[in-house]
């Protein structure tokens, strides 16, 4: 069986490094499903993933949009503030922008916006669609030792927030909107970072187009926690030489073609 992972182009500085012991924070200790909320040794949760794609058309929600989950219709690029105007690269004060820029943009939508959580390098608010009601939770974390943001934006059933063992976790909806999506591109053009660029190893089952047969590779939560990942699965795959071209039909490097 092989493995494929996520590869991200960038400088070094907004590479995830091996040596930085992952943290969690913000998540119910008694909570072990995709539902919860929070960051779990240094990953934010998947966005659901419907068995059925026709019944996830029809569903309701603001569907969900993540920058670790590597899957089509909810994969969005993490965000890079090295070049933002701010000019600081302290995490710190970044949060002290990301906030603001929030509410900001939901205030020009029309939106609600509440702070859930706000803690260390964690953020996590409620949104709520300002014509239709729907709510949705968002949640932002900038990695350590780099210049990152992950996030994890995800519709929720309509005033449900179960409570459990002194932390919140959500009940997710699956969903084909991308009103999330579009939300997170809003956040981001608001703060004015960058998107890290990522090579996504996506096979296509039909040769000249893409379709929802189509396969990835995991996304970083499936791989499990950082600390037990090793260099090159944290930095693309091993055996990827990053000199090589990309195949335009397979979205990958050919193993024999070089610049």
């Amino acid at each position: 069986m092989t493995t494929t992972f996520l590869v991200l182009l960038g400088p070094p500085s907004v590479i995830p490094k091996a040596s930085f012991a992952a943290e969690t924070v913000g998540k119910d200790p008694d909570c072990n499903d995709a539902s919860c909320l929070g960051v779990w040794d240094g990953l934010l949760a998947d966005c659901p993933h419907p068995q059925d794609k026709m019944a996830a058309v029809y569903s309701t929600g603001a569907g969900c949009a993540s920058s670790q989950d590597d899957t089509p219709g909810v994969f969005a690029e993490p965000w890079d503030y090295s070049d933002a105007p701010s000019y600081s690269l302290d995490y710190r004060d970044q949060m002290k922008l990301l906030l603001p820029a929030i509410q900001l943009l939901c205030s020009k939508r029309g939106d609600g916006v509440e702070i859930l959580l706000q803690e260390g390098r964690y953020l996590r608010v409620l949104f709520t669609d300002g014509k239709t009601k729907e709510k949705s939770v968002g949640e932002f974390y900038f990695t350590p030792n780099d210049t990152t943001v992950q996030f994890r934006v995800g519709g929720i059933q309509d005033d449900v927030m179960k409570q459990g063992g002194g932390g919140l976790s959500a009940a997710f909806l699956s969903s084909s909107s991308m009103k999330n999506l579009d939300r997170c591109e809003m956040i981001l053009k608001e703060l004015r970072y960058t998107k890290v660029p990522v090579l996504r190893n996506r096979k296509r089952a039909l040769f000249f187009v893409e379709s929802d047969f189509d396969s990835f590779g995991p996304g970083s939560a499936a791989l499990g926690p950082p600390a037990e990942m090793t260099t090159g699965e944290l930095e693309g795959r091993q055996d990827v030489d990053p000199r090589l071209k990309i195949d335009s039909v397979q979205n990958f490097p050919f193993a024999g073609r070089r610049r």
